[in-house]
């Protein structure tokens, strides 16, 4: 009886003395262990993440800048696109269409000069009306070089783009050239299928420094006439991560084939490159 409580008084002893120090290494080994590679897969799921958000980031930029771009080109004034490269970067400059319609009669040398335009009403093909003048619309005949929209035409008397009286034309199909204008005016050749355009603004896509990240900004003026110079006007932010100074090139129209621009946008952030190279043709037809 004594030897079966002695030998139960030693089992109970033994229980309770707790983990040996070996248990207590392989314990910490094993968890180390775990930790390790717990905190190796949420580095790598973390690292994954966020490059995938960079590369989203550096193709969303890319989509939308050749999306909005080449919507833009594709409604130019023929022959208005021109690109020159200034110390801040690289600039693609060029007029919208605001309307265009065909004309009845235009004072073309050596006819009898006049400041009177007889044309098709301008009529919007989604809401049936009729297009407004603005302050600042110019009208433009058979441009076939950037210099016949970008010129100064105050106080000449031949010339392809000139102008528009906002107050005195009307939409009908009248439009009359500003007065300050020499009295009367020539346009300087005919258009083969009479194509009349207006047009208001110059658009300009430029390449610019900001925090030291490469930028594309749109910038949007009033036409002016003489060389391309840098916007000085406030733009609105394009995109973002751009490695490329010079993205911008531009191939004239031929007898053989339409105008194209070519745009090569480069884009660095984090360690991920990317090129886009697109073309966008433009419809020559002036």
């Amino acid at each position: 009886m004594r030897e079966a409580n002695h030998n139960l008084l030693g089992r109970n002893k033994k229980s309770s003395q707790g983990f040996t120090l070996l248990e207590l290494v392989l314990v910490i080994i094993i968890l180390g262990v775990m930790a390790v590679g717990v905190s190796g897969f949420i580095t790598l799921s973390t690292q994954t993440y966020l490059n995938a958000t960079n590369r989203d980031e550096l193709i969303g930029n890319a989509r939308f800048v050749i999306e909005r771009l080449s919507r833009e080109l594709r409604n130019v004034v023929p022959n208005s696109i021109r690109i020159n490269t200034f110390d801040a970067g690289q600039c693609i400059q060029f007029t919208p269409i605001t309307a265009s319609t065909i004309y009845i009669d235009i004072p073309v040398a050596p006819e009898v000069a006049s400041k009177t335009l007889s044309v098709i009403p301008f009529i919007d093909d989604l809401t049936g009306t009729t297009y407004e003048y603005n302050i600042g619309d110019l009208v433009t005949v058979y441009p076939l070089i950037t210099e016949d929209i970008y010129t100064n035409t105050s106080g000449r008397v031949l010339a392809k783009t000139f102008p528009i009286d906002v107050d005195n034309s009307d939409t009908s199909g009248v439009i009359n050239l500003l007065d300050n204008l020499s009295p009367d005016v020539n346009f300087e050749e005919d258009s083969p299928t009479q194509r009349l355009y207006i047009t208001n603004q110059q658009v300009s896509y430029c390449y610019a420094l900001s925090s030291g990240v490469g930028t594309l900004i749109r910038f949007s003026e009033a036409i002016a006439g003489g060389t391309q110079i840098y916007p000085t006007s406030t733009g609105v932010f394009m995109a973002g991560y751009l490695s490329n100074t010079n993205p911008f090139n531009y191939a004239s129209a031929t007898l053989q084939r339409n105008a194209v621009v070519q745009m090569r946008l480069q884009f660095s952030n984090n360690d991920e490159n990317y090129v886009f190279d697109h073309e966008v043709h433009i419809n020559n037809v002036p």
